[in-house]
Order: C-alpha cells, then structure tokens, then sequence
C-alpha cells in the first residue's frame, strides 16, 4: 500500500520542522531588522529602498485551480475508477484541488526564503496528505486539505552555492508531478508509476549543487514515503544526478533507499529510476521514465516484494495554443502490494490542450496579478489488466476506457 499506518514521532517531527521554520524566519533579514536596538537615522526626503524591504518585496503569491468531469463507460458501481490518482470519481464533476503558493524564492549565494503551498479539493489533497498532517493515523483518510509543501531555503556562499531546503516538499523523484501553477503534466490523468511506483511527498533535508555546467546533484535525508512523522526511527536517503547533454536532452537518474514500514527499520525499500527528455525538432517532446523498485519481505508469501514500470511520452504543438500529448505506459506488480492486485497494467492516453490567455487587467488595473492563462484539456484512455481488476457495473472484467474533461486556470 502507498500509505503506511500508525507512525510514531522521529527526527523531522511537526515540533522539529516547526521550531527549525521559526528560527530560520529568524535569521531572515526581515527580522534581523526587527531586533536592531539602534535607533533608525532620520529619514531623507529620497530615501533609498533598503536591502530588508527588497527581501520583503521579494515575497510572491501565485495559484491554480483545477476543474474536471470523468466518464467511465464500464459504469463501475461504486462509481470508482480503477487505479486512477485523482481521476477516482466517474461520471460526476469535481473540483480537483484549488492551490495558493505563498514563497520568496532563492537564486543568489546567501539568500534566504521559503515555500508554503496550501492545497483543497476534491481529489488531490486526500491522495498526498501525509502521517503526522492531515492524514488520519488510525484510519489512513485523508482531508480534502493539504499543506502540500512548507519548507525554507538557503543558498550557502561555498563555491557555486549549495541549495538547503529544510521542510516538506514534492518528491523531485518522476516524471509526473502533483501539479501546480509552475508546472503541471502533459496528460491530465496520471501514470501508474506516478500513482503507485513512488512517494509524492518527503519530509527533511535536502542538498543540491550544481557539479558542472551541466552535472548537477541532489541528496536527501528524509522521514519516509508521504509521512511527516518518522515512521519507524530512521531516515530515508535519497539522491538524483541531472545530466544536460544539450539543450535539448537531460537525462535524470533517482535513488531511494530506506525503511518504509512502520516499527520496522530492518526492512528496506529501494527505488532506481531513469527519466529522459529528448527534443529532436522545436514542435516535438519526447520523454521516457523507467522505474525498478523493490521492498523486504512485503510479498503476502513473505518474499521481497518488486515493482517496475516504464512510460513514454510524446507531445506535439501544433501552434502556439495547441498542442497534443499521448502517453503508452506498463506498470507491473506482481505482488500486489502498490495497486492491491497482483497484476500488470497497460495504459494509453491521448491528451489535447488549448492554452488561452487569462487578462482580467483588461477589465480592472487593479487584476494585473490574477492575468495568468487558462487550459482547456479533453483526455482519452484505455487500460488494460492481466486480470480482471476493473469495475464494470457490479462485477469486473480486464479493460476501462474514459472520456474526461479538465479546466485549468492559473496565475
């Protein structure tokens, strides 16, 4: 299962992350300037702006919102669809997370900043809620609210400059991302790898700095897969090489390893994953996400449990505004321990997407902040199973096809 149960407090506890936020808003230059017992000079007519003010004015506000119906012509009953992350509800419209992002972002050795990203909805917040915030301990239900990220930054002034971040925060593992107004996937629905291959969020320590001008590394030290709260008294390692051949191929390489059970540190977890994206003419995308994980003695028999997928992408602008987007995908489990099932999964997406401008300064000056754009995005797929794990009317059978359409707003 993605979610584990009953975690016990550890080395990045709410208290911890908490206390740590605190003393680094601390040492911020907003409130260094607070606790100067000198008096201030007299102000000139022109003063200048000051090096406190600009860090204030450093500080942005940014959100999406996320609108989606999903027909499932199986006509499962409860209307669920099969292993689908966020995409779980048929035939009734959803708000699928409506999100603000309050940060002041770092670039420059000796910044200092933070990141809160504060999501509701429908769909997304019960899925990535973690242990020990928002997620229920006992019962594993999640809110349909979400602190999706909460950390801060700092930029050290050795040699090229080492990115801190110390909090919650995405996975930089996959592909795929949860989404956001800096960033959303291809498709709208989401891979098998993304929903059951890997963690959507970790809590903790993580270090990155760029080895060249175009190797770049990261190393993190984390709770766990999706908990705040230690889950079992040790730390999860994680780390990721990014390697920019040219400027139109990266190649990622990710690795996890850690303890994810609760009250069991003997047995680990590993993860290894590859992410290529190629482009080989302006209009065309391509991407590849190979993953290979396994876990200690998780199968029901009590052998170690494996998992592995491998998706392909493939996106295509036709103009501008409009472009389309397909994904082929295989996500094998043999154990059933990710998708319940001991099952191999195959999944074919087919994607358009029309990008419009969002100008309400058109209407009001004082809107300028909230121009953006909108994405207008209907979405085929058809998935397949070894089994029969999907739902159709009150019994099952091997294949799930759905039409879906997704509104997107962000600024």
């Amino acid at each position: 299962m993605r979610f584990q149960r009953h975690p016990p407090r550890g080395f990045f506890g709410p208290e911890a992350l908490l206390m740590g936020v605190m003393l680094a808003m601390l040492a911020s230059p907003l409130f260094l300037s607070a606790q100067n017992p000198d008096p201030p000079p007299a102000p000139s007519p022109n003063p200048p702006p000051s090096e406190h003010t600009s860090w204030w004015n450093g500080i942005n506000y940014d959100g999406l919102a996320s609108f989606s119906y999903t027909y499932n012509t199986n006509d499962p009953i409860p209307p669920v669809n099969q292993f689908r992350v966020f995409q779980f509800n048929d035939n009734q419209p959803q708000i699928d997370v409506a999100q603000l992002v309050l940060q002041h972002p770092v670039s420059a050795s000796g910044q200092f900043g933070f990141r809160v990203n504060f999501i509701a909805g429908q769909a997304v917040p019960q899925l990535t809620a973690s242990y020990g915030l928002f997620r229920n301990n006992q019962t594993g239900q999640g809110q349909p609210y979400d602190l999706l990220e909460f950390y801060v930054s700092y930029i050290v002034p050795a040699g090229k400059g080492l990115h801190l971040d110390f909090g919650k925060f995405a996975t930089p593992l996959g592909y795929e991302v949860i989404g956001g107004y800096d960033g959303y996937n291809v498709n709208f629905s989401r891979s098998f790898i993304f929903g059951y291959g890997l963690p959507f969020t970790q809590t903790g320590l993580k270090a990155s700095y760029a080895l060249t001008e175009k190797l770049s590394a990261s190393v993190l030290l984390t709770n766990g897969c999706d908990a705040v709260t230690n889950l079992n008294g040790s730390l999860t390692f994680a780390g990721q090489f990014v390697f920019t051949n040219s400027s139109n191929t990266t190649i990622t390489v990710n690795y996890l390893h850690g303890p994810q059970q609760p009250h069991n540190n003997y047995d680990q977890t590993s993860m290894y994953e590859v992410v290529g994206t190629w482009t080989p003419v302006s209009p065309l995308q391509l991407a590849l996400d190979g993953l290979y994980a396994d876990q200690d003695h998780a199968a029901p028999n009590g052998s170690d449990a494996i998992w592995k997928g491998l998706a392909g992408y493939a996106v295509y602008s036709f103009t501008k505004n409009f472009s389309l987007a397909f994904r082929g995908e295989v996500f094998a489990d043999p154990s059933g321990i990710r998708t319940g099932v001991p099952q191999t999964l195959l999944g074919f997406t087919l994607t358009p997407q029309y990008v419009a401008p969002a100008n309400f300064s058109h209407w009001k000056s004082e809107l300028k902040h909230f121009d953006g754009h909108f994405v207008i995005r209907p979405e085929f797929r058809k998935d397949f199973s070894d089994v029969n794990s999907f739902r159709q009317s009150t019994g099952y059978t091997n294949h799930q096809f759905t039409a879906a359409l997704n509104l997107l707003y962000a600024f």
